[in-house]
């Protein structure tokens, strides 16, 4: 069933939920009024964000969004008035989503052909829609998303590819040549992003991945918990090259699929792909602040209090390193490790 054809019903239901209101009063069951509502909202502010990235939007997608958007107010006024919502922490997200699309989608409809002057007009509006996508749950009978995350995480890199991994710290300093991976558990199935902008000022996305130096790894999410994941890969590391300057690395986890960052980065791989410099520029620019704005509290990593190590192996040497751990990472925040690369 298209996706259109699915909202065309959502609307549907929602109007017959307001003629059904005004004239038996508020007969339709709770729960379902309320996850229509939500899953309208959560469906429009995804086609804004994809609107928001295309090289051209068509008058009629914007007045469309326009349509649902006003929909949605109504609504929201006649759930708040009967108090059919499962708690405000739903209630406020949804209205937060539908205040940042008013602003939005007028500011796509002024801007049809230009996805670098959107996103400089939109850059606050962005962020923003994040994190109510965030905490609103997709599954039906869920509650809001808000409890934190652990991970057993470790940064670690081995010195012009010789010897053991060390820890890698931030603030700490690596040579070209030196190897260095990532290595996460998560304590719970949840999702992680993980960027890297590089010394020559690029945005990588490490994870996801689905392959490096033609070996397909096929890391995608959402992650098991219990499982160890290996980036790039259990039996590879990354090497530096010889561009030097500082490096950054980003680590995201959320409880469920991060909407705006996979739209924004799929936006930047097109970009890429166009050749279009000053749009892939400016997206990219946008995708970082997204990421420092969502900066969590500095977590330090600490060692694993039961002792338990990792084990690999490497061109057939086998290394091992005792676990650490990444505990309270809020849904949907960001940690961030720089180091400088000489």
């Amino acid at each position: 069933m298209k996706k259109s054809f699915l909202l065309t019903i959502l609307l549907i239901i929602l109007q017959f939920s307001v003629n059904t209101t005004q004239a038996a009063g508020p007969a339709i069951p709770l729960k379902v009024a309320w996850d229509v509502v939500k899953a309208l909202a959560i469906d429009t502010a995804i086609d804004a964000v994809q609107d928001l990235f295309k090289d051209h939007v068509e008058p009629a997608e914007v007045e469309t969004l326009r349509q649902r958007i006003d929909e949605l107010e109504q609504q929201l006024v006649m759930v708040q008035n009967q108090g059919n919502y499962p708690s405000m922490a739903e209630f406020n997200a949804v209205q937060q989503i539908v205040t940042g699309l008013g602003n939005m989608v007028e500011t796509i409809g002024s801007r049809l052909d230009s996805v670098e002057q959107r996103l400089a007009a939109l850059e606050k509006d962005l962020i923003a829609l994040r994190q109510p996508l965030l905490i609103l749950p997709r599954e039906k009978g869920q509650k809001a998303i808000t409890e934190q995350l652990d991970f057993k995480i470790n940064y670690v890199y081995r010195t012009g590819g010789e010897g053991n991994f060390k820890p890698l710290t931030d603030g700490g300093v690596l040579h070209s040549g030196d190897y260095y991976k990532i290595i996460f558990t998560p304590v719970e199935d949840s999702y992680v992003y993980i960027f890297q902008l590089d010394s020559a000022n690029k945005l990588f996305r490490l994870f996801p991945i689905q392959g490096f130096n033609n070996v397909t790894v096929n890391h995608g999410n959402p992650v098991q918990a219990g499982q160890t994941y290996y980036i790039p890969s259990k039996h590879q590391s990354f090497e530096l090259d010889e561009q030097t300057g500082p490096e950054t690395l980003y680590f995201v986890a959320t409880r469920q699929d991060d909407v705006i960052l996979n739209q924004h980065y799929q936006a930047l791989q097109l970009s890429e792909q166009q050749h279009n410099l000053a749009k892939q520029q400016q997206i990219q620019m946008q995708l970082i602040k997204t990421l420092r704005e969502n900066k969590g509290p500095k977590q330090r990593l600490q060692n694993d209090v039961q002792g338990i190590k990792t084990s690999w192996q490497e061109n057939g040497q086998p290394f091992s390193v005792l676990q650490q751990t990444l505990q309270d990472v809020c849904n949907g925040c960001v940690d961030i490790l720089t180091f400088e690369h000489r």
